[in-house]
């Protein structure tokens, strides 16, 4: 029994022992270091060059890339003229009988006088180029025939529209609204004219809202024109008559109105105010170079859209610089003619060698600086 004592005792010392011994061989740091196990298959651990990874940074305000707006009007900028301070431009269109325009004429050919002195022809331009056209729509609820033929004259003049024109459509009663500015998208002038459908008030405006396009039109360069689609008839402007025909005669800016009255008045007995409105349009787009149309029935929709359209891109660019320098602001009358190389009446044959009957178109005038 005391035997077995003393050998368990004896075990217990040897153990006490090699722990202690491990221990202090474990704190001198001569313990061996543990291996980790890799798996024997998959990416194996990068034992290469370290690269840290630089943290992702926001750009500063100078440099950060900016959302870029659609562009949707800038015609000054698609047509550039190099000009003389005192260069008078003038845009030309000789036609037929039957509105369409006459090509092939050359600088020779035009005989400008301005208030009777004749001028030299200094800058000349033939070339075929886009137009930019301001369409300017009546509505009122005066009458819902007359609605419904703003909206049918407008639609019809989207066929005439060619990809590199630019189109702004403006609607009037009391006063004018932008639908649209000028844009290259057919689709927007057609979403335009698409909101045009309860008109709020019976009021017209009609020489307001022109003198506010030729306002916004003054400093766009090239083929320009307005197109306006009304009755004729205002009834609320803030200028009359006389001071519209004279913003129309001192403007550079084309006037082409379609008459919506017309329609109606032939089929009714018709009265003295489709008579004076009639007057009235065709004096205001005379004193601009353009032409007042006054169709009768659907069907002349498409020659007066291809003929408007025709004159604007056949026009001819004229510029002289005037031979009296006086800046009096005053209204110097201009007049255009066709002549031959021996200065006579310009002769232009049809394709039978007959006489073709030709219309010179331009504004009236223009009013000088002043000094």
């Amino acid at each position: 029994m005391m035997k077995k004592a003393r050998q368990l005792i004896l075990i217990l010392l040897l153990a006490a022992g090699c722990y202690l011994g491990v221990r202090a061989f474990s704190e001198r740091g001569y313990a061996r270091p543990q291996t980790e196990q890799q798996p024997a298959s998959g990416p194996k651990p990068n034992v290469g060059e370290t690269v840290i990874a630089p943290k992702k940074t926001q750009p500063s305000p100078a440099t950060q890339p900016t959302e870029k707006k659609p562009e949707k009007i800038d015609p000054s900028k698609i047509y550039t003229i190099s000009t003389a301070t005192d260069l008078v431009n003038l845009d030309v269109m000789v036609k037929d009988n039957n509105g369409n325009p006459i090509s092939g004429l050359d600088r020779k050919n035009f005989k400008v006088y301005d208030d009777g002195v004749p001028q030299t022809v200094s800058n000349f331009g033939t070339a075929e180029a886009p137009m930019t056209i301001a369409m300017v729509v009546e509505f009122s609820n005066k009458s819902w025939i007359f609605l419904y033929k703003a909206l049918q004259y407008g639609y019809e003049f989207l066929n005439y529209i060619q990809p590199k024109d630019w189109v702004a459509v403006i609607s009037f009663d009391m006063r004018q609204d932008i639908l649209t500015d000028f844009t290259q998208d057919r689709s927007e002038v057609k979403g335009a004219l698409d909101q045009l459908r309860i008109p709020g008030f019976s009021e017209i405006n009609l020489y307001d809202a022109l003198a506010f396009t030729i306002d916004r039109m003054k400093d766009v360069q090239g083929r320009k024109a307005i197109l306006v689609i009304c009755t004729g008839v205002d009834t609320f402007s803030k200028l009359n008559y006389g001071e519209m025909l004279k913003i129309s005669k001192a403007s550079d800016t084309v006037i082409y109105p379609v008459s919506i009255l017309e329609f109606v008045d032939v089929r009714t007995a018709g009265s003295m105010t489709a008579i004076e409105a009639k007057n009235q349009l065709n004096f205001i787009a005379q004193y601009s170079g353009g032409q007042a149309y006054f169709p009768r029935f659907d069907g002349e929709l498409p020659d007066i859209y291809q003929q408007i359209a025709g004159q604007l891109r056949m026009q001819y660019g004229l510029g002289f610089i005037p031979t009296n320098p006086s800046k009096d602001g005053r209204y110097h009358k201009l007049k255009v003619e066709l002549v031959d190389d021996m200065g006579n009446q310009l002769r232009i044959p049809d394709r039978k060698g007959k006489p073709v009957k030709y219309k010179v178109v331009s504004r009236e005038g223009y009013y000088a600086p002043k000094s």
